[in-house]
């Protein structure tokens, strides 16, 4: 990428054009962020993860080794443009892998959106426009408020990594053969789990919870992988923080905090919870 922007002679005053899934939005952003030490971009995301999460709040990165996210930089773009017809010819499972964000979006901070989604699945998975704008435009109404008060992660924003602590170390030892989104939503019955061990989640609600992973198509249960082998995996996360792994605790459907007093104990509970 960089041999091609220098050999196309782009200067300070070119812009990039991201237009793809977040693949394609984190590289040229992380390109856009380093090259020249630093040029304008846009996003033009086409996938609906990266229309909900991937293209809004200026994080870029990409994986190293197998790792996630490892090397990268907050750049914010100039503009995002979402044209949500490019959702028509989207394949089923990377539309699946959107809701996994979706349904975290709302498991965070608004959980009559969360039940909105679960109710309106049927319209939802058939592309009602109507449905589709109004999911899209709240995700990022939420997700943009959040980084607007947090812009680098130093508090708040955390709370956007719901179900990722223990999909980024699913992801990894599934050796990426399920995507990114697949990830987050038995991430997200993980976190749920754990919450409801603690007596922060109704059985009923974290049933709820597996309920509407299941109903848009994302797993909630993986399998051959070791449980411990993922708490290990776990411990190599950028969240983790002197020695503690921020772990994202819901106090109820709709009401998400950080907690950094997981033990591995309640870790390797969740995980065995999750994989077969």
């Amino acid at each position: 990428m960089y041999q091609a922007l220098i050999q196309n002679g782009l200067d300070r005053k070119s812009l990039l054009v991201a237009l793809g899934g977040g693949v394609v939005g984190d590289l040229t952003g992380f390109g856009a962020a380093t090259y020249l030490r630093g040029i304008d971009f846009i996003q033009v995301p086409t996938t609906l993860l990266a229309q909900v999460d991937s293209s809004v709040g200026g994080k870029t990165g990409v994986d190293f080794q197998q790792y996630k996210n490892m090397v990268g930089a907050f750049h914010q773009p100039r503009l995002v443009y979402m044209n949500l017809s490019t959702l028509s010819s989207l394949p089923a499972e990377q539309f699946a892998c959107g809701m996994g964000e979706i349904l975290k979006t709302g498991l965070i901070c608004d959980g009559d959106f969360f039940r909105y989604v679960c109710c309106e699945q049927k319209g939802i998975k058939k592309l009602d426009m109507e449905q589709i704008a109004r999911m899209v435009r709240r995700c990022c109404e939420i997700k943009a408020g959040v980084v607007e008060r947090d812009p680098k992660e130093q508090g708040e924003r955390a709370l956007l990594n719901l179900g990722h602590t223990v999909g980024h170390a699913v992801e990894k030892l599934k050796n990426f053969t399920l995507l990114h989104g697949q990830c987050v939503g038995v991430g997200l019955v993980a976190a749920a789990y754990l919450s409801m061990q603690r007596g922060l989640l109704t059985k009923e609600e974290y049933q709820e919870i597996c309920q509407g992973c299941s109903d848009y198509d994302l797993p909630v249960h993986v399998d051959g992988l070791i449980p411990e082998e993922v708490l290990s995996a776990t411990k190599k996360d950028k969240k983790m923080e002197q020695g503690h792994i921020r772990f994202i605790l819901m106090d109820g459907i709709g009401k998400s905090f950080i907690d950094k007093t997981v033990t591995d104990e309640e870790m390797l509970s969740c995980i065995q919870e999750i994989t077969l």
